[in-house]
């Protein structure tokens, strides 16, 4: 009998660790959260510091003369000409209604931020998960979803694009059609193959051919249905969850240390793929992995590591934790990236307090001319305040 127990015990230790090895993302040794604190309670990440891009303030006057707008989230961060850009969705007051514009702020520092000027003018642009593309041919796109009513917009109703170039002196270019899908709208800019540009149109068409950069956007709308993961389609499941629609949400991708590419996204989703992106391993949620609907980002350090950075909780977005890892694959040493929060301000809907959506300088967005950079990473504070993180040895 106790020869039966041993053997009982032993095999369902196996296959528990067998299923953990399996996971494509461990959290090791998470510590406990203090939820009544913004900060967590946690330690701090040693040497990080922040520094505010934008804060709401209805005293400020917006390009119209009116108040100024109190809602201001989904932000990108890039590199480019020796300065970093962060570009972000602005509203009136709620999230994803019209009038809303997205606006950019550039530093050369990361301290001191540039007053915000339009990223594309108002009317023409929604918001997307990054606004940022540094093409092959060395040239660098500002994107945006086209604004195509003046509507509340779904993720699900986005897939056209509007563009623009940032030219080498930081001047914003001519506005182009990148990518336009079912809707049509009045007036509507040129498409960008017409611009007399042959090293613009050239960005923008590998920019269409980088399948992998459009993914970032939810659900793959950017893309045409056979150049989506097929994780996408419900129908591609063997046993989908109920609630598999949660599945494809601000996805980013990093290469582990043994190449394999990886992709998380909104509520923990993994998915993995070892041809760099033409198929993928059925998605799952790693058990150690607790995220909810805040965003989370990977990717690799300068020295070789890897960090990973998401609300570790399913409904709240606070703290904003980073943790640690050699191999891509396992991470530790939870720590938060900023100290305790100001409260939420102003109301609006859908407007929820804590730091979230968080993104760093992806594989797309930069040209490599501050190699000596630490880490940098934006997010935003009660879907009002922009911040960036500097991340100086996030290993130490």
């Amino acid at each position: 009998m106790r020869l039966h127990l041993f053997i009982l015990s032993l095999l369902i230790t196996l296959t528990t660790s067998a299923a953990f090895a399996a996971d494509p993302i461990k959290i090791l040794n998470p510590p406990k959260i203090d939820f009544s604190r913004t900060d967590g309670g946690l330690p701090r990440v040693p040497g990080c510091q922040t520094a505010i891009v934008f804060r709401a303030d209805p005293a400020r006057r917006e390009s119209d003369g009116s108040p100024g707008w109190t809602y201001h989230h989904h932000p990108d961060i890039a590199c480019w000409r020796g300065r970093l850009y962060v570009g972000w969705d602005s509203c009136e007051r709620d999230e994803d209604v019209f009038p809303s514009k997205e606006l950019y702020s550039t530093s050369t520092d990361g301290k001191h931020w540039s007053a915000p000027a339009e990223l594309f003018p108002q009317g023409i642009s929604t918001a997307l998960r990054m606004y940022f593309f540094h093409a092959p041919n060395g040239r660098m796109l500002a994107i945006a979803g086209l604004r195509t009513s003046m509507a509340p917009i779904t993720e699900q109703t986005k897939g056209s694009l509007v563009v623009r170039e940032i030219h080498r002196d930081h001047t914003l270019g001519p506005v182009f059609i990148l990518r336009q899908t079912f809707s049509r709208i009045p007036n509507p800019p040129p498409r960008f193959d017409t611009a007399t540009d042959a090293g613009f149109v050239l960005a923008c068409q590998q920019l269409l051919a980088n399948h992998l950069f459009l993914e970032q956007e939810d659900y793959g709308v950017l893309l045409d249905p056979p150049d989506r993961m097929p994780w996408h389609d419900a129908h591609s499941w063997k046993n989908p969850p109920d609630d598999v629609a949660v599945f494809g949400k601000a996805m980013c991708f990093y290469h582990r240390q043994d190449g394999q590419l990886v992709s998380v996204g909104k509520k923990g989703w993994v998915t993995t793929s070892s041809d760099d992106g033409k198929t993928w391993a059925p998605p799952v949620r790693p058990p150690t992995l607790v995220a909810g609907m805040g965003k989370v980002w990977g990717q690799a350090t300068p020295d070789g590591h890897y960090i990973l950075l998401y609300n570790p909780d399913l409904i709240r977005r606070w703290p904003l934790v980073l943790v640690t890892g050699d191999d891509g694959i396992t991470f530790t040493n939870m720590r938060t990236i900023h100290g305790q929060l100001p409260p939420l301000r102003y109301p609006g809907k859908y407007k929820e307090p804590g730091a979230a959506y968080i993104r760093g300088i992806s594989m797309w967005s930069s040209d490599n001319s501050r190699p000596n950079d630490p880490i940098w990473l934006v997010f935003s504070v009660n879907k009002e305040e922009i911040w960036v993180a500097r991340v100086d040895e996030p290993n130490s």
